[in-house]
């Protein structure tokens, strides 16, 4: 059997101080080491490297990126096929004296609006068009057969609010000042200049879609799921339109359109704003329904359903592709509709840079 030998003290003692001598070396040279500063990039702002937010800007910008709803209702009148209701004879007819089946539903949705401005007038917030602007008659036609041209339903507004809640939960009433269908934008203002309280402003320095880059890092405010998040993305496509808008991969969840994208700015150490999202890529299909929603009435599972059916068209989301309306198209947006802006009391001149 082999054993180890034992060394004698003095040798002992030299091998130890040798060691600690090379730790010694190998110390001082590592700390003499320093690492070259990286170098931005002069042609881009886009910071491409991790940003750290101060908690008091965060808390800000949270305070002026607020959750809107919009509850609207519908009364819907039903004809048969055989009724040869065409959209000219619409025209003619009085609806509330027709022989039609008359039925109601409302609907409520939310999402994200920003506060730009606060004044004596009231208050002016951005947001997304579809998510508040509800047409006043909607018209449905038999899908098949001679009666193509025949109309089976048609449903008329008869209410809509849109508010938001504020921090005291005070429930702030709005109005459609503008949208613009194609770019899915919309300014809203207070109802009345009694409908507003104090809220931060939301005042980040617009910056250019333009300069956005393939894995520009960006981040997102606003409310996907109902609920208040602060998340990060990276550009997917910086250019699939010449407008400036873009796509990220961020995970997109109802409530989440018109969340504001911001991006780290290099040189002024600061958060630019460049857009607002949109939507997400989807596909659509049609499902049978019962005539309530769930929060109207729960159904026992076990027991066979003896009510009306109905299809619905649901929407079925492509998570990681959102669309998002740059800074660009908002800033033209506002240009283009300024001066029935102006009139209102709102003036974003300075937001944008104008």
């Amino acid at each position: 059997m082999a054993f180890a030998k034992k060394l004698s003290p003095p040798v002992f003692l030299t091998f130890v101080s040798f060691f600690l001598m090379i730790l010694m070396i190998a110390g001082c040279y590592s700390l003499s080491v320093k690492k070259s500063p990286a170098i931005p990039d002069k042609n881009s702002n886009q910071s491409k490297c991790s940003f750290v937010f101060s908690s008091d800007k965060l808390n800000k910008i949270a305070g002026s990126v607020k959750k809107i709803y919009c509850i609207v209702e519908y009364e819907i009148f039903y004809f048969s096929e055989s009724d040869l209701l065409t959209e000219e004879k619409l025209k003619q007819l009085d609806l509330t004296k027709s022989n039609a089946v008359k039925t109601s539903f409302n609907e409520t949705v939310y999402g994200t609006a920003t506060v730009l401005q606060i004044n004596r007038y009231g208050m002016i917030l951005l947001t997304c068009e579809h998510i508040v602007n509800n047409p006043d008659t909607i018209v449905s036609f038999f899908s098949s057969g001679p009666g193509q041209n025949i109309i089976e339903s048609v449903a008329v507004k008869k209410t809509q609010m849109n508010y938001l809640r504020a921090n005291d939960n005070k429930n702030n009433l709005l109005r459609i000042l503008v949208t613009d269908n194609k770019n899915d934008l919309a300014f809203m203002c207070s109802n009345t200049p009694d409908d507003v309280c104090e809220m931060p402003v939301f005042n980040q320095v617009t910056g250019n879609a333009h300069d956005l880059e393939w894995g520009t890092p960006v981040y997102l405010f606003g409310y996907p799921g109902g609920y208040q998040m602060f998340t990060t993305a990276v550009v997917g496509n910086p250019n699939p339109t010449t407008s400036g808008d873009f796509i990220v991969d961020a995970t997109f969840n109802p409530g989440g359109s018109g969340s504001v994208v911001l991006v780290a700015n290099t040189v002024t150490h600061d958060i630019d704003f460049v857009g607002i999202v949109r939507s997400a890529s989807a596909t659509f299909s049609n499902i049978v329904k019962p005539e309530k929603e769930s929060h109207q009435e729960v159904y026992n599972p076990n027991l066979p359903y003896k009510g009306e059916l109905y299809v619905k068209r649901v929407r079925n989301l492509n998570y990681g592709v959102t669309f998002v309306t740059s800074v660009n198209s908002i800033r033209d947006f506002y240009f283009h509709n300024r001066q029935l802006i102006t009139s209102e009391g709102y003036n974003l001149d300075n937001f944008f840079g104008i």
